[in-house]
Parts: structure tokens; C-alpha cells; sequence
């Protein structure tokens, strides 16, 4: 997700570093959220009917002022068939109309209205509602009709004028301000670097990345192009390192001296705009710096800390903040709640009543098993429904599994059904919807219809009943799609480990926060078996159990060299390339342009454990790989064992790697799913063998008429 912003010049977003710096907000201007960007709305807002509503939550920043009113910049379209005396469109901020707009033969296509917000109404987060009042007759009107709809558009805006505030160097607000819960747009930091990262240092940044991910929630973590110095950044600034290392940290958190094991955490304004934070974590030594991290870091350690400056003198470990996910992944359970993934009762109410979405998010090699699995769903619905046309519906991938009715006239409050899952449609990205189809007992079509007194609701403790087995053909970059399966999985029996190369640089420091950030989002684990170390800090054959990143630039990079060594890649070289499958040379060649690769290959200790190798021949190459693989848009694109991305952004795929079988099938299962497959094979068998027993028993019969 990118944000947009309307400056005195128009922004281009960029996919380097430097364009974060660049689409970061400016000190002060006027913000563009546009419902599809911020809001994440695919869809245009329809609304069918006589009388119907929709809504969503926009936020007030808490780093900025408005410095004037915000305006709703309405994009909507509406049936041509509407009388315009009586058709209307509401805009409300937090139940106070705002503009009333009338939907008449001038705006059917195109049309656009601006709603001004008076500031004094606004909350930290404030619900913005479209209501219509649509009609097309004078005279009695089925409220049903196709006729009677609007949509507003996804393309409409949020103008908010704003002006940064002076920092507030309070640790006590933490992880604020380097993460506004109530901001806009990914969270930017800008990594401060003097010199090569030791191996703590790098370490270090891991645990703050992680950190950092989980707290930020659902927005991105993204790092602009590294300088030397926090004056010289453009967005929040982190120093990470020993006060050797980085010693503008001391100077810039006003300590004079900290002892070896002692940990600096400090929040102060930038000394040159002080409406952007400077984050230290520093320490006197490695164990200072590794108690400045894990303190800021720990899901019950950084409440403790307070003022601008805090001096760590011991820590016990700590786990990482709890992840934010919501729904979470599908538990190893083969029985489970909607509770158990998060997700609390939900309701819906009125005739056009939206679905209730129920995620599936089950692991890259998961495989239902035979029989499939079933979902019981509880749920409760109004008094004084039609029980002849009021229904509740199951669907499973867009199909509609079951459909039962809903006919008590006093309504139900505790009601269950049982429905199967069919084996062939549970996928890894499968979603249940339950559907709601609600229509009053009695109603006159010629006096208003009110549709809010009927309602369904789905109850927290429907109960989903999946046996899965665990079986994937390797290595297969598809997975990735599936929360960056194998590598985020992190189970006790093993983690994953980022490398960055030998002696990374500023840009490879901060490609190592954006992937550790992305791990903290996606993970779930409340301890996870994560870490991001250089690479000649660690050894495949000391991790056998850990899967592996490796972020390769134009440096060395030793575990780099030793899987290319061991012929465990398909795609090396430099400006000559060689593509090779095992010990067969597909290709040798040398091009002119240089591009970068995302390749999966396995760890030469452990032919179950997955190596990404995400390599860049250009300075400026590892961000963009790094947002080829965590972006949700661009990593469906990946498939086979090697993706090439060239300068333009277009990605190219092959597959020309040995698969290796990851888990195994039980024989049963794998004799039916096999017969699945090859169903006329079984059909063929019981025909011959129909066959075969007719001709024994005619032979059976002819020999006893013999005898006789």
C-alpha cells in the first residue's frame, strides 16, 4: 500500500529506498486517503434498496494538527431510474450530517459532491457514513427492485490539511511516535549507519525489526535510503550500535558514558526538524546494546520505560510483543473455534446484509484429507421474519454449500447446522462466507420499509472441523503466497534465519529491518525461532533445523559461495550468467542488463529445510527484492524455483529445478486421493471384475449341469 500526498509538486512513488524519504508527509501539506489505498476497498460501497447504509472509520493522526476543515471528496454513481425530488445521498462524521446530495439525472454517471468536516466533531476515530433514500415511483414501490441502488466509488478521498507536531519525547508512549496507531501509510524510519554493523549490531536490528512489525499492526514497515547522521534523514530515524560504533547515540541522548553492560534508550527530536523522532538503542558494549534492544522490544519489559532517556542496567530475555493478526492462521488442531482464530461474534442486519467472512489460512503444504471437513455454524436471527423467504447460506470458495431456512416466527437465539467442507475446495487462502438473506414478515409497499430491526449473527464458538495432512513438492516460490510459507512458520523444531552479507552496508542493514519487520507481521508464534545475523556469523551445518534468507548484493557473501559451491542453485554468476539444473548446463551467457533474482533452493545440511536466496547486482537492487517477496500483490506473481526482476518491475518465472517431496501421505490416503485421480481406473476394475464373476459363475453352473 502506498499513500498519496498533495504537496505544491506531485510525488511519484518509487520503489528504492529513497522514495520513502520522498512519499514520507512533509511537515506540512494537505493528505490524500483515498478509500481504496488506506481503506483497502477494492470494491466501490454499493447501496441497494429503499433506505440503506455504509460506513468505515478514518482516523485523526496523533503526530499531526489540522490546520483546516477535512473534506469528503464523494466519486458515486446511482441508477438512472431514481426520482431526484426524492432520492438523496447523507454524508454523516460520527452521527453528525455533513452534505446531503441529490441524486438526479445530472450525476447518474460521474458524479461528484465535496462534504466539508468541521474539525470540532472529530475524535482520534471517527465513523464516516453514506446513507441514500432512493426511490423510483411516486406510487407504490417494490423495495426490492433492481432499479433502487448507488455506488460510491472506491476513488473517494479524504482531504486533511495537517502540520506535524513537535515530537514528544516520552517513552512512556511507546511504540508512538515511530508507529502512530492513528497514522496513514506504512510506518517510515530511516536507519542511521557510520561503518559496517557488527555482528550485535545486526542482531540487534533483527530483534527491533521483528519488534517493530508486530507493533505497527497491519501497516507496513518501510526504511528509506540509510545516512550517516539523524540531521541528515527525512523520516523517524533509528540508531542501532555500541556507543563505539555510533557515537553520535551518547551525544544525541546527552550521556556522557555508559559501562559495557550497561543498555541507552533514548527518544529525542531530530536536532534538524523536531517534528520528526530519533530512536537510540545503544549500549556500552555488545550486552549493553543487546539489553537496549530486548528492553524496547519485549512485550513486558518496554512499559517500564519513561522520559526521553533510559539507561538499562539488566534484563532477563523476553519475548516479543503478541501478534496482531487478525483472523490467525488455522491452529494445528484438527478441531477449532472461530475464537480460536480471533475472531469474535459477528452481526449483520437489513435486507441487503453484507456476508460474514470466515478465513481460512492454512499452511503452504496443507492438504485436506479425504472426506474433506465440515463447519458447524452457530448463529441467531430476529423475531418477525418471512420463513418463506428469509435463508441463511454457507458457501465455501464462492459455491454455496447448504442453504437453510430461517422460520421461527419468535426468532432463534442458540441455532446450529452442520456443513460439509468438500475435500477438492478446501485450498491453503480458502474462505467460508455465511450469508444472510433477510426479509420482514409483513411489510406495505406503500408506506416506508425499515429493514434494521432484522438481523443474523454468526456466534464466536462455530466450530470448524478440518483433518489436513502435509505434503509439498520443493522448492516452489508459489508458497510464498501463503504468508511466506515454509520460511514464517517457525515452529519449535526450527526457525528461520535472515543473512545479510559478510560487512553489510547502511542499504543491506535496512533491506535486514524491512524482512525482520515482515516477519514480526506474519508470524504468530509467542516465541519465535527468528534472527538476522551477517553471514559469516553462521554456518548451514550449525543450523540444520532453519530455514535461511539470504539477501545477496555486489559484496561477499560466504554462505552465498557455499551453496553456489555445492551446486545448490540453478541461476549464478555475475554479468555472465549460468543456468544450470543439477550437473547440466542449461545456459551460459553474458548479459547486458543487470536484474535481480529470487531463488528457492534447499539448505545443503538439511534437504527439508528452504534457502531464499534474494540476490541484487545493483547498488539500489535489495529493496525492491525484499518488496517482491512481502508485498501480497506482487508475491502472487512468483511461481517455480527462480524469479527474475528486471529494472522496470516486470517478473519473470521459471522452473527448472528437482523437486524434493516435503511430508509424506498416510497409504490410505494416498490410495484414495489416487483413486480420485484416476477414477476410471477403479470404474474399469469393478466392470472386469462383474465381468469376470459372471464368467466363474457361468463356468460354476455349466460344470454342475454337466455333472447332472
Amino acid at each position: 500500500m502506498r499513500r498519496t500526498l498533495l504537496l505544491t509538486l506531485s510525488l511519484a512513488a518509487l520503489a528504492s529506498p529513497a522514495a520513502v524519504a520522498a512519499d514520507f508527509p512533509a511537515r506540512e501539506g494537505v493528505y490524500h486517503a483515498a478509500l481504496n489505498d488506506e481503506f483497502y476497498m477494492e470494491d466501490d460501497l454499493r447501496l441497494d434498496g429503499i433506505h440503506a447504509t455504509r460506513g468505515l472509520t478514518f482516523t485523526r493522526p496523533k503526530a499531526w494538527d489540522l490546520t483546516a476543515d477535512p473534506i469528503v471528496h464523494v466519486e458515486f454513481e446511482h441508477s438512472a431510474a431514481l426520482i431526484a425530488e426524492r432520492s438523496h445521498l447523507t454524508v454523516s462524521v460520527n452521527d453528525h450530517p455533513v452534505g446531503t446530495i441529490t441524486l438526479s439525472a445530472d450525476n447518474v454517471l460521474q458524479g461528484k459532491a465535496d462534504v466539508r468536516v468541521p474539525r470540532s466533531i472529530l475524535d482520534d476515530f471517527n465513523h464516516l457514513q453514506f446513507d441514500v433514500v432512493q426511490h423510483y415511483t411516486d406510487d407504490c414501490e417494490d423495495p426490492f427492485d433492481a432499479a433502487l441502488w448507488t455506488r460510491v466509488q472506491s476513488s473517494t478521498w479524504i482531504e486533511l490539511p495537517y502540520a506535524r507536531k513537535v515530537v514528544d519525547a516520552e517513552l512512556l508512549q511507546w511504540p508512538y511516535p515511530l508507529v502512530d496507531k492513528l497514522g496513514y501509510g506504512p510506518t517510515a524510519v530511516t536507519l542511521v549507519t557510520q561503518g559496517g554493523p557488527s555482528r550485535e549490531t545486526v542482531e540487534a536490528i533483527g530483534v527491533l525489526g521483528f519488534a517493530l512489525g508486530r507493533l505497527a499492526d497491519y501497516r507496513e514497515v518501510e526504511a528509506a535510503e540509510p545516512v550517516t547522521a539523524a540531521s541528515a534523514a527525512l523520516t523517524p530515524a533509528l540508531i542501532v550500535g555500541t556507543a563505539a560504533e555510533v557515537p553520535e547515540a551518547l551525544a544525541l541522548a546527552g550521556v556522557s558514558s555508559l559501562a559495557d553492560d550497561q543498555g541507552l534508550v533514548a527518544l529525542v527530536p531530530n536536532p534538524s526538524d523536531p517534528t520528526l523522532p530519533v530512536l537510540v538503542v545503544s549500549g556500552g558494549g555488545p550486552v549493553g546494546l543487546q539489553r537496549a534492544a530486548q528492553a524496547l522490544a519485549g512485550q513486558d519489559r518496554y512499559q517500564v520505560l519513561s522520559g526521553a532517556v533510559s539507561v538499562v542496567n539488566s534484563l532477563a530475555p523476553a519475548n516479543p510483543p503478541p501478534t496482531r493478526q487478525n483472523p490467525l492462521p488455522a491452529p494445528p488442531a484438527t478441531k477449532f473455534t472461530l475464537a480460536d482464530l480471533g475472531m469474535q461474534g459477528q452481526t449483520v442486519r437489513g435486507y441487503y446484509a453484507p456476508s460474514i467472512r470466515i478465513p481460512l489460512k492454512l499452511e503452504g503444504d496443507a492438504l485436506a484429507q479425504p472426506g474433506g471437513g465440515s463447519i458447524r455454524v452457530d448463529y441467531a436471527y430476529s423475531a418477525q421474519l418471512d420463513s418463506r423467504l428469509s435463508t441463511m447460506e454457507v458457501r465455501l470458495g464462492g459455491l454455496t454449500l447448504r442453504s437453510v431456512p430461517l422460520e421461527k416466527p419468535q426468532g432463534e437465539a442458540a441455532a446450529s447446522v452442520e456443513v460439509p467442507l468438500p475435500q477438492d475446495l478446501v485450498l491453503p487462502t480458502s474462505n467460508v462466507d455465511v450469508v444472510f438473506h433477510l426479509f420482514p414478515r409483513e411489510f406495505d409497499e406503500c408506506e416506508r420499509v425499515s429493514d434494521k430491526q432484522i438481523w443474523g449473527t454468526v456466534h464466536a464458538t462455530s466450530t470448524i472441523s478440518l483433518a489436513r495432512d502435509h505434503v509439498a513438492e520443493m522448492p516452489e516460490l508459489g508458497l510464498l503466497r501463503h504468508g511466506l510459507w515454509p520460511l514464517t512458520s517457525l515452529t519449535p523444531d526450527g526457525g528461520t534465519v535472515v543473512v545479510l552479507p559478510d560487512a553489510p552496508d547502511g542499504r543491506a542493514a535496512s533491506a535486514g529491518l524491512v524482512l525482520a519487520s515482515r516477519f514480526g507481521k506474519l508470524t504468530h508464534a509467542p516465541t519465535p525461532d527468528f534472527k538476522l545475523a551477517r553471514a559469516v556469523d553462521v554456518a548451514f551445518a550449525d543450523a540444520k533445523d532453519k530455514h535461511f534468507v539470504l539477501l545477496v548484493d555486489l559484496t561477499a557473501n560466504a554462505l552465498f559461495d557455499n551453496l553456489a559451491g555445492a551446486g545448490g542453485l540453478t541461476l549464478t554468476g555475475g554479468p555472465d550468467r549460468l543456468l544450470a539444473n543439477g550437473k547440466d548446463v542449461l545456459l551460459g551467457a553474458q548479459v547486458g542488463t543487470p536484474y535481480g533474482t529470487v531463488e528457492e533452493a534447499f539448505s545443503p545440511s538439511n534437504a527439508q529445510r528452504a534457502v531464499l536466496v534474494l540476490r541484487a547486482l545493483r547498488d539500489d537492487g535489495l529493496s525492491p527484492l525484499v518488496e517482491l517477496v512481502t508485498d501480497l500483490g506482487k508475491v502472487q506473481k512468483l511461481e517455480g524455483n527462480v524469479a527474475i526482476l528486471a529494472p522496470s518491475g516486470e517478473v519473470r518465472t521459471m522452473d527448472v529445478a528437482t523437486k524434493v517431496r516435503w511430508g509424506s501421505l498416510p497409504v490410505a490416503t494416498a490410495a484414495t486421493r489416487e483413486i480420485q485421480k484416476n477414477w476410471w481406473v477403479l470404474g474399469a476394475m469393478v466392470i472386469g471384475g462383474v465381468f469376470l464373476l459372471t464368467a466363474i459363475v457361468r463356468v460354476f453352473a455349466q460344470a454342475r449341469s454337466n455333472r447332472d
